[in-house]
C-alpha cells in the first residue's frame, strides 16, 4: 500500500470514530435533575429577620434559670450558630414581657453567628417570651424584638 492510501484510511477510521461519538454523546439532552428535598429540622425553625434558620440541636440547662440553647448545627456544646433563651424558673410557664422585666435576672437571650452577635447585656427592645418545661415536653414560644431592630421568633414545641 502506498502512503496516500494509509493517509485515506487513517482518515476514514478517524472519522469514523468521530461519527461514533457524536451518536453516542447526542442521545440528547439530560433531563435536569430536581434538587432533593431538605431534611426537615427535627426542632424547628427560628427566624431572624426574614432567615429561616433550621433547629437541629438544643439543649437545656437547669440552675435557677432555665434555658434553650438552639443552633442550626449538629453539636449545641461547641456550635458557632446559635441562639439561647433563658427565663428564671419563677417565670417558668408565664409570659413574659420583655420591656417590664429585668435582662439578665428575670430573662435571658443571646445570639451569634459569625457575622452578628447579640450579647446577653444589650436589653431587647420589644417582645414576650414563655418557657414551659413538663414531663412530656418542652414548649417556647419567643417573639422579640433585638437591639437593632431586628425580629426573632421561634415556637415550637419539644417532645421529650
Amino acid at each position: 500500500m502506498n502512503s496516500i492510501a494509509m493517509k485515506h484510511i487513517s482518515r476514514t477510521a478517524l472519522l469514523g470514530v468521530l461519527f461514533a461519538w457524536m451518536l453516542c454523546s447526542c442521545e440528547g439532552p439530560e433531563e435536569p435533575t430536581q434538587p432533593a428535598e431538605p431534611e426537615p429540622a427535627p426542632y424547628g425553625y427560628f427566624y431572624l429577620g426574614e432567615e429561616e434558620i433550621p433547629v437541629n440541636s438544643y439543649a437545656t440547662v437547669e440552675e435557677g434559670v432555665f434555658m434553650l440553647k438552639l443552633s442550626p448545627l449538629d453539636e449545641p456544646i461547641s456550635a458557632t450558630t446559635y441562639a439561647i433563651i433563658g427565663v428564671s424558673e419563677e417565670f417558668l410557664g408565664k409570659e413574659i414581657d420583655v420591656t417590664t422585666k429585668y435582662h439578665n435576672d428575670d430573662y435571658l437571650f443571646v445570639y451569634e453567628d459569625p457575622t452578628r452577635y447579640h450579647a446577653g447585656y444589650r436589653q431587647l427592645q420589644s417582645g414576650t417570651i414563655l418557657l414551659t418545661n413538663t414531663p412530656a415536653a418542652i414548649t417556647a414560644k419567643i417573639d422579640i424584638v433585638l437591639f437593632d431592630g431586628t425580629p426573632f421568633t421561634y415556637d415550637f414545641t419539644i417532645s421529650k
